[in-house]
């Protein structure tokens, strides 16, 4: 494949962030460019045109989809359409990059996952912070039994935000939790228990406490919510030989050892930047077997992310810990 078209549907705050990254790599590797921006609003293809070069813009999505000089597609929708347009595309045998969560059901996301291997494309989801140096120096640390027996991990998902309607914070913020643990730890969590509650807004939740119960006794307890000042996004990790605390905006590790603190170095990077460069490898390299995964962030494990959503929302429901059979 001598060239990759990249079209990007969806340029919102997010979309536009994900259209500007495209054209920064177009200017690293001759290899990509962005093709199309497509987006209902005319505001927001005026400034995708003007100032991340897209050379096409359209409010149609079937314009993209249809258009053969394109070799990919990534959704920056809002999730209720995440399943539809991901079809197409993969119907249209485009490769995706999908925005967590990958839909809003489990069932939906598998269909995509077939999808995708039937038609032998790359179907991606936006877990972002699979590509951050300072979870990725954990993920080693973890495999070479630097903090020894795990006995518990936390994260912390908080900042205040004004009131998110048509938005609930589980969906919203604990796709990229349930991904570290997954990422960090190679494993699925066993049993979910979840606490949550609506303030400002009372059909939506703005505050919630899950627990994530592995094998080999190990606890994980996620914190979100939307209301407390200052925006955190922390994973700290309980060893028996070691403690850890891992700021994962500023890619900062700090470890607890012999009653000090001390610093791990890590080279923080682009994570957006990453997460895109494998994306297209993966398209370049495509090797889509099902049963050897060509990425890190693939169908599947978007999938697997949505069923914890799932049943999540069911323990919240029921208020009750949920056992998952893998």
């Amino acid at each position: 494949m001598s060239k990759i078209n990249i079209g990007v549907i969806g340029a919102g705050y997010w979309g536009k962030k994900i259209a500007s990254e495209y054209n920064q790599l177009s200017k690293k590797d001759s290899r990509v460019s962005l093709h199309s921006v497509c987006d209902l609003l005319e505001d927001n293809l005026i400034f995708c045109k003007a100032k991340q070069n897209a050379s096409h813009v359209t409010k149609c999505y079937n314009d993209v989809l249809s258009s053969s000089e394109i070799d990919a597609i990534h959704v920056c929708t809002p999730n209720e359409t995440h399943y539809e347009l991901c079809r197409a595309a993969l119907d249209a045998k485009k490769h995706v990059l999908v925005e967590k969560p990958m839909t809003e059901h489990f069932g939906e996301a598998l269909k995509l996952v077939d999808l995708a291997n039937a038609n032998k494309r790359v179907l991606s989801v936006g877990h972002i912070f699979r590509f951050n140096k300072a979870i990725e120096k954990v993920q080693s640390l973890v495999q070479n039994n630097f903090f020894g027996d795990l006995f518990w991990v936390k994260l912390q998902w908080t900042n205040l935000m004004p009131i998110m309607n048509g938005r609930d914070i589980i969906n919203d913020l604990a796709p990229h939790p349930f991904d570290i643990l997954n990422f960090i730890l190679g494993t699925w969590p066993s049993k979910i228990t979840c606490k949550a509650k609506a303030y400002r807004n009372k059909d939506f939740e703005e505050t919630a406490y899950i627990i994530a119960e592995f094998e080999d006794n190990l606890m994980a307890n996620i914190e979100l919510n939307w209301l407390s000042p200052g925006k955190v996004r922390e994973l700290s990790i309980m060893g028996s030989k070691r403690f850890a605390k891992i700021n994962c905006l500023t890619q900062e590790i700090k470890v607890f050892e012999d009653g000090q603190f001390y610093d791990l170095p890590v080279q923080s990077n682009n994570t957006i930047e990453a997460e895109l460069e494998y994306f297209i490898r993966c398209i370049q390299g495509n090797n889509v077997s099902k049963d050897n995964p060509s990425h890190e962030n693939n169908g599947l494990m978007g999938a697997n992310v949505v069923r914890l959503l799932e049943v999540t929302r069911q323990s919240l429901k029921e208020a009750r810990t949920k056992r998952i059979e893998w």
